[in-house]
Order: C-alpha cells, then structure tokens, then sequence
C-alpha cells in the first residue's frame, strides 16, 4: 500500500503540499486539508487509517473518469455499525465536509461523520443521517458506545443520490450542516480536538468523495 497522500494546505493565497506528521500539535487556523485517493492503491483502505470494521476500499469512480472515491462495501452479520479513522492530521476547531451516496442498504440506509476522535477511535462526535427514522443526528462516543445530543428531521437520502454532510466546531459551539443549509445547532464541550472518520450503519454500502476538514 502506497504510504504518500496527497494533502493539501491552503493559507491565504499560498498552496503548499506535505505530509502532517502525527506527533504534531493541532495546526494553525487557516489550513485545509483534502483526501483525492490518487496515491492509494485501488481496492484497499486507503493509507494512514485505521479500519475499525467493514471493508474499506478506494475505487475509480465510473460515473466520473479519472476521479476516485473511497466506498464501504462489506458488512456483517450482527455488526451495528463500520468505521474507518484518517490518523491525521490532528485538529481542534474545524469545519468539516464529504460527499456521499448510499449505494444499498436495507436495515438503516445511514452514513456519518465521525470527528475529534481519539487515538484509539473510542471517544469523540459523530453525526449521521439516518434513512430509517429520517433524522440528522448528533452523537458523542464514549468508550465506543454511542450516546444521542441532538436529532432533526430531514429527507432520507435515496440510493445513488449524492449528498453533503458536513460540521462546523468552535469552542463548544458546533453546527450540523446537510446540502449546504444548517440544521443543527447545540453547544458541547467533551472533546476539544481529534482525528477525523467515516461511519455507516447495518448493511450499508455506500460511497464517499471530497472529504476535507478546514482548520478555524
């Protein structure tokens, strides 16, 4: 598996490539950074994660030549939910986007980002959209389990429908954002910085393009 990723740090009008290493402390407001899978090997995870269940696998795009994107393509059986952790960079106040398209699922059609995450993938926030109760929810994590903050009602994504779910945090305020528009806003103060992952639910496939995660 290739070990390069593309990471791309804008600041102002400068635009300087490079790699975070993971001792680093949280970088400085202004800088975003981008995931394209160009340098990850085509049907693996891609480099620098940490695959907490499902499988995983970066794949050419066939809607879109040249483009890749990364799918959680396997589930099972008894298993709630799959999760996937980018081991960088490190970040405290964000704002966080991806794109997705749930592919199938029959159970819960329900896709996530997880965010402020800890070492281990245990502690952190996760929000989701879920196709079965038809709720944008707001979760933390604590020791792996999953406890409900907040949930708003939206329109269930449908299959092969490309959607944005994105977060914004700063300080213990944080906004809730699907297609553009803010759903959701509560105040929480249990995790201040962390890494970022994807997440899905029950028999879920699903795929997801332009993660980017923008320091504030």
């Amino acid at each position: 598996m290739s070990v390069r990723r593309m990471w791309v740090v804008l600041c102002l009008t400068a635009v300087v490539a490079g790699p975070v290493s993971a001792g680093t402390r949280a970088p400085l407001p202004g800088r975003t950074y981008t995931w394209t899978f160009e340098a990850d090997t085509l049907g693996q995870a891609p480099a620098s994660t940490r695959v907490a269940s499902g499988r995983w696998a970066v794949l050419e795009d066939s809607t879109q030549a040249g483009t890749r994107l990364l799918r959680q393509m396997d589930f099972e059986e008894g298993l709630g939910s799959h999760a996937l952790q980018f081991l960088k960079p490190r970040v405290a106040d964000q704002q966080t986007s991806v794109r997705y398209r749930i592919r199938s699922g029959g159970i819960d059609p329900s896709v996530g980002i997880a965010f402020q995450l800890d070492a281990k993938g245990k502690n952190g926030y996760l929000v989701r959209v879920s196709g079965r109760s038809q709720e944008l929810i707001a979760h933390y994590l604590l020791n792996g389990k999953r406890r409900d903050i907040k949930m708003v009602p939206v329109e269930p994504p449908r299959p092969d429908e490309w959607h944005t779910l994105g977060v914004r945090r700063v300080g213990e305020r944080l906004e809730v954002i699907y297609d553009g528009v803010v759903k959701m806003k509560l105040r929480d103060e249990r995790f201040s910085a962390g890494n970022v992952g994807l997440w899905t639910e029950d028999d879920t496939v699903a795929d997801f393009s332009g993660l980017a995660v923008t320091t504030l």
